[in-house]
């Protein structure tokens, strides 16, 4: 049982401060009118008609009206003695009831104290207990009170401090498991470990996104620690320098079936016809694996006016290579064929002994999977890959695979397709955009997401309302 009285200038003030002190069980045990306002005295947990319960009632009523005299003859400013003088009334209230060393007082002592005020410091602070002529109890009483009151901080304090260490221990293994998948030894900080999230976000690869966050220094905001993030991918993601559609030279195109080779060697014939016209390009096919292969490249030849050159099964790629060296721009379409394919090795051997001067452009379509990309350039690296095309950027959803594919093994974007329209939708990349707009995919992929959580959380709910 608890008591305590309150004092204030009207009755609905007093009751207000009993609803907040001891909530709406309290019971009011009396009430009158005093020189200051009005005084009510209410109690929690009392059970009416126990007579016995009238002397605990009379002791917290006591020790109340001395908590408050001692108050008042205090030196301290009053604001600094409140919240210890609570502290102390309840401690007095507890001490009455059994020993402080036992498990269940001491818990019910140091549940009644502020959150905010052990924040600060993990001493409690005891007010000043009045003195002995003030109170009525002897000095052994109020020593031994005393002492068991620090007991039970004493107590207390090693158990937070207990925790606090369990909770940093445990803080620092999941952040090192999760924000740190390639080196666990190591663990990020709470910050480090958002930007991680965030990069895995945009589709980064784990390696990548670790780099990236433990670059970051942990002093500044989330979002200023994002933004540097960006910036820092940006800077690690490798482009080529623009001209390629007015230098000229040698390239071939090298992927997976479906990447889009046929088409983007399309669109730079196209343009550079228009630029330098079309005695000054060449087109070479190497696909002689599949019934009419090279018919859509033929199809570009003829309504460019450009000349087509089919290098036969087993043939000599260098000698078809001598016979267009006039031409500006020469462009050699390979086909998409799978590592486990016989005649992939051949042409892999063919453009090998090509040599330097064939630049070799690995193209990534950005809609295959970031483990589909990295096998494909396992495949063709062996060939002295120059660059890499992204294609297909119209139709992905997450730039942060092929990125990763960029970035880790220091490839340089040299263009990227964003349509099938001939000659248009090929660009020379900017770091800066593809870094922007890969973190506009990961933020509206997200939103789709919560979106179709809570249209299916209120489904079922609706659900269960209607008892379906």
């Amino acid at each position: 049982m608890k008591v305590k009285r309150f004092t204030a200038a009207n009755m609905q003030q007093a009751l207000r401060l009993v609803s907040q002190e001891l909530g709406a069980d309290a019971v009011i045990l009396s009430s009158k009118k005093v020189s200051v306002g009005f005084e009510v005295v209410a109690a929690l947990d009392y059970q009416p008609g126990h007579e016995q319960d009238r002397p605990e009632i009379e002791r917290q009523l006591r020790l109340q009206q001395e908590l408050e005299d001692a108050r008042s003859a205090s030196r301290e400013p009053q604001p600094a003695l409140k919240k210890r003088d609570e502290r102390y009334e309840e401690r007095m209230a507890f001490a009455g009831q059994g020993d402080l060393s036992s498990k269940e007082s001491l818990s019910a002592v140091l549940s009644g104290l502020k959150n905010d005020d052990f924040s600060r410091s993990n001493t409690v602070t005891p007010a000043r207990s009045p003195a002995p002529e003030e109170t009525g109890r002897s000095a052994a009483e109020d020593a031994m009170l005393q002492r068991r009151v620090e007991q039970g901080e004493e107590r207390y304090n090693s158990v937070i401090q207990q925790m606090s260490g369990e909770l940093r221990d445990l803080k620092d293994w999941m952040v090192s498991h999760q924000g740190s998948a390639w080196d666990t030894r190591r663990p990020l900080t709470w910050q480090q470990s958002q930007l991680w999230q965030r990069c895995q976000d945009v589709g980064l690869e784990a390696a990548w996104a670790d780099r990236v966050a433990s670059r970051i220094d942990g002093d500044v905001p989330l979002e200023d620690a994002w933004n540097k993030a960006l910036k820092l991918i940006a800077s690690d993601l490798p482009v080529a320098p623009n001209g390629l559609l007015d230098r000229g030279g040698i390239y071939a195109l090298v992927g997976p079936t479906g990447a889009g080779k046929t088409t983007t060697i399309g669109k730079l014939a196209a343009q550079f016809v228009i630029r330098h016209g079309a005695e000054s390009v060449a087109l070479i096919t190497l696909d002689n694996y599949r019934v009419a292969a090279h018919d859509q490249l033929r199809t570009f030849s003829r309504i460019l006016g450009v000349a087509l050159h089919v290098v036969p099964v087993n043939g000599d790629l260098n000698k078809v290579l001598d016979s267009v060296r006039d031409k500006k721009l020469v462009l050699v379409d390979s086909a998409g064929l799978a590592s486990q394919d016989p005649h992939f090795s051949v042409q892999l051997s063919m453009l090998k002994q090509a040599g330097a001067r064939l630049k070799k452009l690995l193209v990534l379509p950005l809609t295959s999977q970031g483990r589909c990309l990295q096998e494909n350039y396992e495949h063709f690296k062996a060939a002295g890959l120059a660059g890499c095309v992204f294609t297909k950027l119209d139709e992905c959803f997450s730039l942060g695979p092929a990125m990763s594919i960029s970035a880790l093994t220091q490839l340089p974007v040299t263009l990227v397709t964003d349509g099938p329209h001939i000659p248009d939708d090929v660009h020379y990349p900017d770091a800066d955009k593809l870094v922007k707009l890969a973190e506009q995919m990961a933020r509206m992929a997200r939103t789709r997401w919560q979106a179709a959580e809570a249209m299916s959380f209120a489904t079922q709910h609706s659900s269960i309302q209607h008892g379906v």
